[in-house]
């Protein structure tokens, strides 16, 4: 018998059975299911992890710290031998801080173009005129962040006298609309440890809104040039530790690449990250999530393997006298062998599919609701490639194929003449 009238003949003896054939298959679908979901999830999380690195982090830049403890490399609550660099950053870690002095060293390597320290600042307040008086972050401004615009024109770079207003400010400081705060003045007011105030008149630029693909730009409060968040710092933390350290600085190059100027920056015994760090560690996350996610599925594909062992055992039991007379008309063994690997490879197919489908049709419906629930904004948890899903349905049916091997083999094994004597 030709093979592919095995194959024909195989998908007949699962129609004359379809109760049974799509029960079992029914079986290996939920493990598609699943698998198919977190997948689709996986792909989904790192498609987000991609881009939302991509929107906040120039991949040519550095990020660098003085302290291992920043990046969880030791542990920063337990009690440090003094110095002089030790301070407070964001988060109330007690770390390591740059100095004017690292910040020299940092920018005289000979493949660094710019050094741009981070501050934490914190407004006094922030008003305008016939205006309350609000509270806020001052952020300063990179160039290489993406925010998502109401109104008004992202710049290259911010003016030392122009800032970015988030949207949250617009209605309580009484602007009519994204765009007619754009050109108008606000008032930053910051005051320094002694009780000494000062008063700084911004121009709005442009009005910002939170994205999902934005982590900085979520803080509350105007965003300034990085010249004046440094003159704002040297005001508001005159006369303290703080006046000269920053807890971290992004690091900027020509001529190298990104992992070139880490290793640079690594010689002069500082703690640098580039992008690609950063987005491996998410993607190391959230494959440790989705490899806890597929055990459970490999549980039910376990149930689903032996279900189909057992199907299938039941059905060489049942077509004892059938598989005798086709040996008979001179069926050899390994017709009959494939015979039935080829039924259980017909009930992966179906099973894989099904779950596939369902699972994707499931996925699509969830979707917008998931991504509004977790402020991912336009994009979606669950994003489904055609190869994976081609992938997943290839892996189901080599599983039912290899379940099916032990009854197939005892099909081929039957004795024609024993089988025929069979009531």
């Amino acid at each position: 018998m030709k093979f592919i009238d095995v194959i024909k003949r195989s998908g007949r003896n699962l129609r004359q059975a379809k109760i049974r054939t799509f029960l079992t298959a029914s079986a290996i679908a939920v493990g598609g299911f699943t698998l198919t979901l977190t997948l689709g999830a996986a792909t989904g999380a790192r498609h987000f992890t991609n881009n939302l690195i991509a929107s906040n982090f120039d991949p040519k830049a550095v990020f660098v710290a003085k302290d291992k403890a920043f990046f969880g490399g030791a542990d920063s609550s337990a009690p440090r031998e003094y110095s002089s660099d030790l301070a407070n950053s964001p988060g109330g870690r007690l770390l390591k801080q740059f100095s004017g002095t690292d910040v020299a060293k940092i920018a005289a390597l000979p493949h660094v173009t710019q050094v741009i320290p981070t501050y934490a600042l914190s407004a006094q307040f922030i008003t305008r005129p016939d205006a309350k008086r609000y509270t806020g972050a001052i952020n300063e401004y990179d160039p290489a962040q993406k925010p998502e615009i109401k109104a008004g024109t992202l710049p290259t770079a911010l003016a030392d006298n122009q800032a970015l207003l988030p949207d949250n400010y617009l209605s309580l400081l009484k602007f009519k609309s994204p765009q007619d705060a754009i050109g108008k003045q606000i008032t930053v007011q910051v005051q320094e440890v002694s009780g000494a105030t000062m008063a700084t008149s911004y121009t709005i630029v442009a009005v910002t809104t939170k994205s999902s693909l934005t982590l900085s730009f979520a803080n509350v409060g105007p965003y300034v040039s990085v010249n004046e968040a440094k003159r704002l710092n040297a005001f508001i933390n005159g006369g303290t530790i703080q006046a000269d350290l920053v807890p971290t600085v992004l690091v900027r190059g020509d001529g190298v690449s990104a992992d070139q100027l880490k290793s640079e920056i690594t010689h002069l015994h500082y703690e640098a990250r580039t992008s690609k760090d950063l987005q491996g560690f998410l993607n190391q996350i959230i494959t440790v999530l989705q490899s806890i996610i597929i055990v459970f599925g490999f549980i039910t594909l376990v149930a689903s393997f032996f279900g189909v062992v057992n199907t299938q055992y039941i059905s060489v039991l049942e077509r004892t006298r059938e598989i005798g007379l086709m040996k008979a008309l001179g069926a050899s063994r390994r017709t009959v062998n494939r015979l039935f690997m080829l039924e259980a490879t017909w009930i992966g197919f179906l099973g894989a599919v099904l779950g596939a489908a369902i699972g994707i049709a499931v996925g699509t419906a969830l979707n917008p609701w998931l991504s509004k629930k977790l402020n991912f904004g336009s994009e979606h948890l669950l994003v489904f490639s055609a190869l994976q899903i081609t992938g997943l349905i290839l892996f189901l049916m080599l599983v039912t194929t290899v379940a099916g091997l032990l009854p197939a083999r005892k099909a081929a094994k039957l004795d024609p003449i024993e089988a025929l004597r069979t009531e």
